[in-house]
């Protein structure tokens, strides 16, 4: 259809070299445009700002021995903290540190969400311009071969430049759909931190932190958390990491 309107317009009588050179160039540019907008989207610093926040984040649930920092690991609480210092948080003293860490993050990707919505907008933007400018080419690309062999024979110099468009147009349209992979997942990805944090840190994480400051204050209080309980919050939490891991996998 868009061909066609192309076709319909176009003044045969007036065909010039020119003119057949030229034609669907503002397609090739406004492309070649689009191309350029999303390179400097996938450079924006929120993507890497919220990612290194989650990754942050699961690396510090993941490295929680709850069942430890409760005394129910092996050599109770007082023996893990005369141990050599490693990895994992398992002492009431570690358990503070990392509740303060998590509160941190927790705060920093709920402001960096609306960020990531208008990146997010932004980039869909650029995915629906790109797909309508393929369409568009196409059009051109279709027109530029009926006008090449219409004008065959009349006016062969401008036939064999509309030729020329007709393949140029049409690379141009193969470059577009084969780059339509890469765009949707360039789209997912805001769209998978948008959902990690809408999801699993504004919900499934607040809960969890509470639970972290119950430990540490009946710590204070020399007060026991029962195995049970421990227990319970052992799966709460690998619960949270999985959630995370599949929201941004």
């Amino acid at each position: 259809m868009q061909a066609g309107a192309l076709i319909a317009v176009f003044v045969v009588d007036k065909a010039t070299e020119r003119k057949a050179i030229l034609w669907g160039h503002d397609q090739q540019k406004a492309y070649s445009d689009l191309v350029g907008q999303a390179l400097t989207l996938s450079r924006s610093p929120v993507l890497y700002k919220v990612q290194s926040y989650l990754t942050r984040t699961m690396d510090i649930l993941a490295s929680i021995d709850l069942l430890a920092a409760c005394g129910h690991g092996a050599g109770g609480v007082m023996d893990r903290m005369l141990q050599r210092v490693n990895t994992r948080i398992d002492t009431p003293g570690e358990l503070a540190s990392a509740q303060a860490e998590l509160e941190k993050l927790v705060a920093l990707m709920a402001a960096a969400l609306e960020e990531l919505l208008d990146f997010k907008d932004q980039l869909l933007g650029v995915v629906e311009r790109t797909e309508a400018a393929g369409a568009q080419l196409e059009a051109a690309a279709i027109a530029a071969s009926f006008l090449s062999q219409h004008l065959s024979n009349k006016k062969d110099a401008v036939a064999q430049r509309f030729a020329e468009r007709a393949m140029s147009l049409t690379q141009t349209l193969a470059l577009i759909r084969e780059g339509g992979a890469t765009r949707s997942l360039q789209l997912e990805q805001p769209i998978s931190l948008v959902s990690a944090i809408q999801n699993v840190v504004l919900v499934m994480l607040p809960g969890f932190i509470g639970n972290i400051a119950s430990i540490t204050a009946l710590y204070a209080t020399k007060t026991a958390i029962t195995q049970t309980e421990a227990g319970e919050m052992a799966y709460r939490l690998r619960d949270i990491v999985e959630q995370l891991k599949s929201s941004t996998s």
